[in-house]
């Protein structure tokens, strides 16, 4: 399977269980010569490799419904091979269409989300060993606390 880690640099509202028809519906639309709006430099750009990824599936779905008739039980080589040429593309495609649609957190920025996201951990550890706050506050989500965070990490 091709990588994927680039999806935790997208915005949380994009990654939904319905993303992948969604990109699916973008490539299909810039494969037949749609533009994305106010970005026709960037679906130009895009377009080859929408194609590519649509002709693979047409490519993958023959070789499936020709499996399906045939009297092998397993999946040959060739469907094999060419699923990972899908996925590969498929996963290219992803990155680019989002990035295109979105802000895609740089590595600085994922970073620092990362860092912040330690800082809260390690802030609310110390500050429940050290008996300023209760584990009740955290479960409940008490808003009092979220606003006090930050300025724990400074206590």
């Amino acid at each position: 399977r091709a990588n994927r880690e680039f999806r935790v640099k997208f915005p949380d509202e994009i990654v939904t269980e319905n993303l992948g028809g969604q990109l699916w519906f973008g490539a299909e639309c810039l494969a037949a010569g749609s533009s994305i709006m106010q970005k026709e430099f960037e679906s130009a750009q895009m377009r080859p490799l929408a194609k590519a990824v649509t002709k693979t599936l047409e490519k993958v779905r023959g070789l499936i419904r020709e499996q399906c008739l045939s009297a092998t039980p397993q999946y040959t080589e060739q469907i094999h091979e060419t699923l990972k040429i899908f996925d590969r593309m498929f996963a290219e495609f992803e990155f680019s269409y989002v990035s295109c649609m979105v802000h895609v957190k740089t590595i600085e920025e994922y970073e620092i989300h990362q860092d912040v996201i330690c800082l809260f951990s390690e802030t609310l550890h110390r500050s429940i060993k050290n008996k300023l706050i209760t584990q009740d506050m955290v479960d409940l989500y008490d808003p009092s606390l979220m606003f006090a965070i930050p300025r724990l990490a400074i206590v």
